[in-house]
C-alpha cells in the first residue's frame, strides 16, 4: 500500500472563490474579471488600483469590485493573487476544502449481482472439449503461421 497523498490547497480567487492551478492564472483571472475598467477596459492589478483609476481618469467612483461575491466587493482591500487575502478567510477556505476531503465518502451497500446466470454451469473441461476443431488445424490448437526464412524477411529493410 502506498503513502496517502497530502491534499494541496490550490490558489483561489477571494472575490469569487474560484480555484486555479497556479498563481499566474489566478492573477490573469483577477485582472480580466475583477480589476477591468468597465469604461475603457484597462486591466489593473488590484481593486484599489481600479477605484483610483476610475476616479482619476473617468471622474467616476465605483462602489464595489465587479463580478464579486456580495460580501467581498470592497475596493479598500488590496489583493494581488493570494497576497492580501484576510487571514480568517484563508483559514475558513482551507477548512472548507481540506475538511470535506479528509472524511471518507459514504459507501453505499453493494448489491450482490451474479457474474453468471443462475443454473448449472458447465465445467471448463466440458466447454473446451465441446469445441469443434477447425478442419486442417493442428490437433492441439490454433495453426501457427510459417516461420520466416533467415535473411529473406521482406518486412525488415537493411541499409
Amino acid at each position: 500500500m502506498g503513502r496517502k497523498k497530502k491534499k494541496v490547497v490550490k490558489p483561489w480567487c477571494w472575490y469569487c472563490n474560484r480555484e486555479f492551478d497556479d498563481d499566474k492564472i489566478l492573477i490573469q483571472h483577477q485582472k480580466a474579471k475583477h480589476f477591468k475598467c468597465h469604461i475603457c477596459h484597462k486591466k489593473l492589478y488590484t481593486g484599489p488600483g481600479l477605484a483610483i483609476h476610475c476616479m482619476q481618469v473617468h471622474k467616476e467612483s465605483i462602489e464595489r469590485i465587479p463580478n464579486s461575491i456580495p460580501a467581498r466587493g470592497s475596493t479598500e482591500i488590496e489583493i494581488y493573487g493570494m497576497e492580501g487575502v484576510p487571514e480568517e478567510d484563508l483559514k475558513y477556505h482551507d477548512l472548507q476544502k481540506l475538511g470535506k476531503s479528509e472524511e471518507p465518502p459514504e459507501k453505499r451497500p453493494r448489491e450482490e449481482t451474479p457474474y453468471f446466470l443462475p443454473g448449472p454451469s458447465p465445467s471448463l473441461y466440458q466447454m473446451v472439449s465441446g469445441m469443434n476443431a477447425m478442419p486442417g488445424a493442428s490437433p492441439g490448437g490454433v495453426p501457427l503461421p510459417p516461420l520466416p526464412v533467415p535473411g529473406k524477411n521482406p518486412s525488415v529493410v537493411l541499409y
